[in-house]
């Protein structure tokens, strides 16, 4: 005669096998977001040699595609006087930063511009010292600056 599993030894036999799914889950995500954090700061690095190689600044852009400021302050850097002066005188690196949850050990390592909103901007000299960070949220309103603007800031530098 076949016995039948008791319901609380099939309940806990579910909640190993669940507990053990979650766990494989939860690792492969770390592993994911690691591996990310890697890519973005090595990309940063060679941007960073690239700028001191041409003996310009390196700009950061931490960003998203959903965000409306980043989007004008990008139509802004695409306008023929501004995206001349860039050419000229500066590496531009974008960093998406998908909802505020993606790339942040790029954005901790350059001191958290991103905690006034994004867009934001970390200018970098081709030594590697940050020479501005816009921390202050100061373009997190691009969508209603004008190109003059943009421009004021950028011949600052």
């Amino acid at each position: 005669m076949r016995k039948v599993p008791s319901a609380f030894f099939m309940e806990s036999k579910f909640r190993f096998f669940f507990s053990l799914l979650l766990l494989g889950f939860s690792l492969t995500t770390l592993s994911y977001c690691s591996k990310q954090s890697d890519i973005i700061l090595s990309q940063y690095q060679e941007r960073l040699t690239e700028a001191k190689n041409l003996n310009r600044k390196l700009i950061v852009v931490f960003g998203a595609d959903w965000c409306p400021d980043c989007r004008a302050l990008d139509g802004i850097f695409q306008e023929p006087e501004p995206k001349a002066l860039l050419s000229q005188n500066f590496i531009i690196f974008k960093v998406d930063v998908g909802r505020f949850d993606k790339n942040l050990s790029l954005n901790d390592t350059l001191g958290n511009p991103i905690q006034n909103g994004i867009p934001a901007l970390v200018v970098i000299d081709p030594s590697g010292k940050i020479l501005t960070s816009t921390k202050g949220g100061e373009f997190s309103n691009a969508s209603k600056m004008t190109k003059e603007q943009v421009l004021e800031y950028l011949y600052r530098l």
